[in-house]
């Protein structure tokens, strides 16, 4: 899952991939180039963080295509 995430210091774009070896969820930060050590046991249980931080305003999924 893509995420565009809109924060009062900018727009960054995110990855939310499972991890293979636990098959927990972590964000891969694509604008900074980071991969959260966080680890969420569902999509949305990483989405329930995410709209904890007071920094974010808003989020959208967006579509990509992996070739």
């Amino acid at each position: 899952m893509k995420l565009e995430i809109i924060r009062t210091d900018g727009i960054v774009e995110v990855l939310l991939f499972r991890n293979k070896s636990d098959n927990t969820y972590s964000y891969i930060n694509l604008t900074k180039g980071h991969i959260c050590p966080c680890k969420f046991k569902t999509i949305e249980h990483a989405i329930k963080d995410l709209k904890n931080y007071p920094k974010v305003i808003s989020y959208r999924e967006v579509d990509y295509f992996v070739v």
